[in-house]
Order: C-alpha cells, then sequence, then structure tokens
C-alpha cells in the first residue's frame, strides 16, 4: 500500500503483522518438514537405484516412490506459491520469485516408459522441490523485513485527530467568513472549544514554536520519512524546541487566531515542501 499525498482518495489500510508473522511462522515449519522429508525421500531414491531388485519389485517400488514425492511435490509448490505471492503484494521484487527449476526432466524423454524413467523424473522434481524450499526460506525472511517496515511507515504517519471538534475550514479553496473572498488553505480548521488539548499526531521531535500575528501560537514537527505538521492558534504551548513527542503527547491548547475570533486549531501536514490534506490521513490509516 502506498499513502496518497493528494487529498483525492481516502484509503482505510489494515495490517496485522502478529497474524502474518503467526502465518509466516507455520510456512516455515511446515517447509521444514518439507525439507527433511525431501532430503528423506532423496535418500530412498539413490538406495533404490543401488538395490539389485528384480524388474516387478523396481517397478512396485518406484511407483510407491513416484506416488509420495508428487504428493509431496504439491504440497511444496501450495506453500511455496502462497509465500510468493504475499511477498509481492507486500511491494517486494517479483524477479526474485522463481518459477522453479523445472524443464530438466525433458532431457531425459528418451527414457520415459521405463521405470528408470519415473526414477530420473522424481529426482529433478526432488532437485525442484530443494530449490523451492531454499527461496521459500528467503522470501519468508524478507516478508518479515517489509512488514516490519510498512509497520514502521504506518506508525509514523500523521493519522488521528489532533484536537476533538469538528471541520471549520477544509482543505484547498474556501470562502473566507472574515474577509468573504475565496483563499487557498494549506491545511484544515478544526472548530473546538477554548483550551481543548491538542495533540502530536505521530512521533516526531519540536523543531520550531513561536508567534505569528497571522497565526497566533505555533508548533512544528519533524517525523520520520519526511513527514512535517504544524499547529496554530494555540492559545499556550506546552513543548519546547528539540523535544521528543510520542503520538498523543499533548503540545499546546486551543485558541484562536488574531485575524479569527472562532476558537480552532489549524493543522498542517506537509511531505518536504508539499502541503498535504490532513483529513486524507485521519483515523483512515490503523496498524
Amino acid at each position: 500500500m502506498v499513502i496518497p499525498h493528494t487529498d483525492r482518495k481516502t484509503i482505510n489500510f489494515v495490517i496485522s503483522y502478529k497474524a502474518i508473522s503467526i502465518f509466516i511462522g507455520i510456512m516455515v515449519i511446515l517447509l521444514v518438514i518439507s525439507a527433511v522429508n525431501v532430503l528423506s525421500h532423496s535418500g530412498s531414491i539413490h538406495q533404490l537405484t543401488e538395490l539389485n531388485l528384480t524388474n516387478k519389485d523396481f517397478i512396485r517400488q518406484s511407483s510407491k516412490m513416484k506416488e509420495e514425492v508428487n504428493s509431496l511435490h504439491e504440497t511444496i509448490q501450495y506453500y511455496y506459491e502462497r509465500i510468493s505471492n504475499l511477498y509481492i503484494k507486500l511491494g517486494g521484487d517479483p524477479s526474485r520469485v522463481s518459477k522453479g527449476m523445472g524443464g530438466q526432466a525433458g532431457q531425459f524423454l528418451a527414457l520415459q516408459g521405463t521405470p528408470q524413467s519415473d526414477i530420473t523424473d522424481e529426482s529433478f522434481r526432488i532437485k525442484e522441490d530443494i530449490h523451492n524450499l531454499k527461496l521459500s526460506s528467503e522470501l519468508s525472511e524478507e516478508i518479515i523485513k517489509l512488514i516490519k517496515k510498512r509497520k514502521s511507515i504506518i506508525r509514523n504517519t500523521p493519522s488521528i485527530w489532533p484536537t476533538k471538534g469538528y471541520v471549520l475550514f477544509p482543505f484547498g479553496n474556501y470562502i473566507s467568513p472574515v474577509t468573504g473572498k475565496e483563499e487557498v488553505n494549506r491545511g484544515l480548521d478544526i472548530g473546538s472549544f477554548p483550551g481543548a488539548e491538542v495533540i502530536a499526531t505521530a512521533p516526531g521531535i519540536v523543531f520550531d514554536t513561536g508567534y505569528s500575528p497571522a497565526t497566533g501560537y505555533y508548533v512544528k514537527l519533524s517525523h520520520k520519512f519526511g513527514w512535517k505538521t504544524i499547529y496554530s492558534n494555540l492559545d499556550r504551548i506546552r513543548v519546547k524546541k528539540n523535544e521528543k513527542l510520542s503520538k498523543g503527547d499533548i503540545l499546546g491548547y486551543v485558541g484562536k487566531s488574531p485575524e479569527n475570533p472562532i476558537y480552532h486549531l489549524h493543522y498542517e501536514v506537509h511531505v518536504g515542501t508539499q502541503a498535504l490534506n490532513p483529513f486524507s490521513f485521519l483515523n483512515q490509516i490503523q496498524e
């Protein structure tokens, strides 16, 4: 999932790191069991070819071995495909997902129809399974890394309301009740009551505080991944420059701007120098 950088679309993103971790854990256990079985069957095939069996016994043993290997092969392919699909959906590199070795048994078409051909085919099928088991293990580790990265991005995205209230003026163009003219709002104005708590919408560091004749007292926070948030029209400031805040920490209290008598918070979200619509993120992203 890519967090939108426009106000055109709202995304409700729910991801359960615990659930996917459990899924991957189960997959790894099953892959380990499968790996043991593959190695066991590989040794059995070698022993079978070394035994001095009659043609009838050889056919019976090779047929039984073929059924067991085919069943094991289907199980490995089932979990390999699901791990590969999950890896790609989480943004992994598709080129890392192999489609299996394949094609090698075709080198032995001349042996088809003989008991030896069954043994040869199963040997190469087991080699393919070993290859896929190794790749599945690597992809499982990559999936865990991708999930942790996504979880970190979500945790550090400004995604909660900075104060209790209602939308007074939306992001973008609007008619100002003060001037009666169309103006551009680079943030979101949230109507509230005097002294309402204003909280940090993501973990961050206070990089600026102060007073502006246009917006009153303000606090600016910097966050990971290039996010910045601005809180203006404050009655009081509770934090200091360079102070570290967690999501939900109180940084000030709602006041009003010198130009607007209505008590409200002016709230902005930026990535770099680009102002984004804060409403696109409010309560729309869940861990």
